[in-house]
């Protein structure tokens, strides 16, 4: 598909390339993939010389449109998630777009789609925790009946940690929520005989709030040389820890007081 790109207004140009950007960094992407999603995205529709400098919270475009000047803008990224499905898209159409497949009426269309379109279904959410919860739990050496006390409490914190995050409350005192639900869930789980090992079960609960991919991303932007990037992922990471460890441990000290001897 051949496009004129001199019809199209390069601060157009310019504001798509950095949406494009910016939702690869809210689905989870890393920062050299927003990085060259929205190089792409520039190259693609007439711009030269553009330079993309993506943090996990902010990125900085700017390119030469056909008019010789330099167009530039900066946009914050206020919020992360995890969602594989749009940052596939997000990638694809970016892929496109530089290879003449998409125009820009086009691109701007399906963007816009990528981000309407909706998360997973409730059910699918709640089954993909219950699973992944109890497994981790038989994988850190409890029994079945420690898996299926996990499998419940790790669905129910799901749809907690997500109607939490609808509220905007942060991703540090959800956190923090979190690691006290789950450790008082699963210590009154052992208390009532439905469990046999709280700590095995807690465990495994936990890793659903574990920062794995924040972990990954940081490590592979510092090891690239991305060093602010891979800084700010490290510390994100860090604090998302930290508040799993003030939870959960507030949670088993209320209980230390509340039940006194059981521990």
């Amino acid at each position: 598909m051949s496009m004129d790109t001199r019809r199209i207004d390069p601060e157009d140009v310019l504001l798509l390339a950095a949406d494009t950007a910016r939702v690869v960094l809210e689905s989870g992407g890393e920062t050299y993939r927003a990085e060259d999603a929205a190089q792409a995205v520039c190259s693609a529709l007439g711009g030269a010389e553009a330079e993309c400098f993506a943090t996990p919270t902010g990125i900085q475009l700017s390119f030469t449109g056909f008019d010789g000047r330099v167009h530039s803008i900066v946009r914050r990224v206020k919020k992360r998630s995890m969602n594989l499905e749009r940052l596939s898209r997000v990638n694809d159409l970016a892929r496109r777009l530089y290879a003449g497949e998409l125009d820009f009426d086009g691109a701007a269309r399906e963007l816009d789609l990528t981000e309407r379109r909706p998360g997973y279904p409730l059910g699918v959410s709640l089954a993909a925790a219950a699973t992944g919860t109890g497994f981790f739990t038989l994988l850190f050496g409890g029994g079945w009946n420690d898996a299926l006390v996990a499998a419940a409490v790790g669905a129910l914190l799901s749809r907690v940690t997500r109607i939490l995050a609808r509220r905007q409350i942060s991703d540090f005192f959800t956190n923090i929520a979190g690691g006290a639900a789950a450790a008082l869930l699963c210590l009154a789980a052992e208390h009532l005989g439905l469990a046999a090992s709280a700590d095995t079960t807690i465990i495994g609960v936990i890793m659903l709030l574990v920062p794995g991919v924040a972990i990954t991303n940081a490590i592979r932007d510092t090891i690239a040389g991305d060093l602010v990037a891979g800084v700010a992922r490290g510390a994100d990471a860090f604090m998302a820890a930290a508040a799993i460890s003030i939870g959960s441990g507030g949670a088993f000290e209320l209980w230390r007081r509340l039940f006194p001897g059981t521990l």
